[in-house]
C-alpha cells in the first residue's frame, strides 16, 4: 500500500497520452448515478453522448492501493467518460474544452436521470439500436472544432462575467 496513494489524474495520464486533460469531480448527480444499480440509463440526449463512450470502475475505498491503479487504467480503456461506483465521474479529452464538454454532458445526463427517478413517472428509454448507432455522431458533435474548441471559450467568457476573479 502506498500511504500517499496515487492520483486518478496521473494514473490516467500514464496510459492515455491522447488525454491531455482529465476532469474528475464528485458531484451529487454523478455520485448518485454511479451508485444506482445499472448506472447511466438511455433516458436523454445528454446520456447518449456519454453512453457512446462510457466505462465504470468499481469502488475499492480510498485511492491508496497501487494495484487499483492498473484496474482503473484498464477499466477506462479507450473510453472518454467514466463513472466510478459510489464515487463520482471522470472525463478525458485532448483539450480542456473537450474534457469539459464531455463532463458537462455527463453531469447533465446524471442530473436528468436523478430527476426522472424522483418523478416516479414511467420513463421512455431510447432504443438500444439508436444508442449503439450514436457513437460516431457523438464523436463528431462534441469533439474538436464542433465541441470543446467552440464551447470552452464561451464557457470561460461566462465564468469571467459571473466572477471577474475567476482563475486568478
Amino acid at each position: 500500500i502506498n500511504p500517499a496513494g496515487f492520483t486518478i489524474h496521473s494514473a490516467i495520464h500514464e496510459v492515455r497520452h491522447d488525454a491531455q486533460c482529465v476532469i474528475h469531480l464528485h458531484t451529487k448527480a454523478t455520485i448518485g448515478v454511479a451508485t444506482v444499480e445499472g448506472g447511466l440509463k438511455p433516458w436523454s440526449q445528454y446520456a447518449m453522448f456519454s453512453l457512446a463512450s462510457l466505462s465504470y470502475h468499481g469502488y475499492e475505498g480510498l485511492a491508496v492501493n497501487d494495484e487499483e491503479k492498473a484496474r482503473l487504467q484498464s477499466d477506462l480503456g479507450t473510453t472518454n467518460h467514466m463513472l466510478l461506483h459510489n464515487h463520482g465521474g471522470l472525463t478525458v479529452g485532448p483539450t480542456v474544452g473537450d474534457a469539459f464538454m464531455r463532463f458537462y454532458d455527463l453531469q447533465r445526463a446524471c442530473e436528468i436521470q436523478m430527476d426522472l427517478l424522483q418523478s416516479g413517472q414511467p420513463i421512455i428509454e431510447i432504443p438500444q439500436d439508436i444508442v449503439d448507432g450514436i457513437q460516431q455522431q457523438a464523436n463528431i458533435v462534441h469533439s474538436g472544432e464542433t465541441g470543446g474548441q467552440k464551447a470552452w471559450p464561451a464557457m470561460l467568457r461566462r465564468a469571467y462575467k459571473l466572477d471577474p476573479t475567476f482563475c486568478e
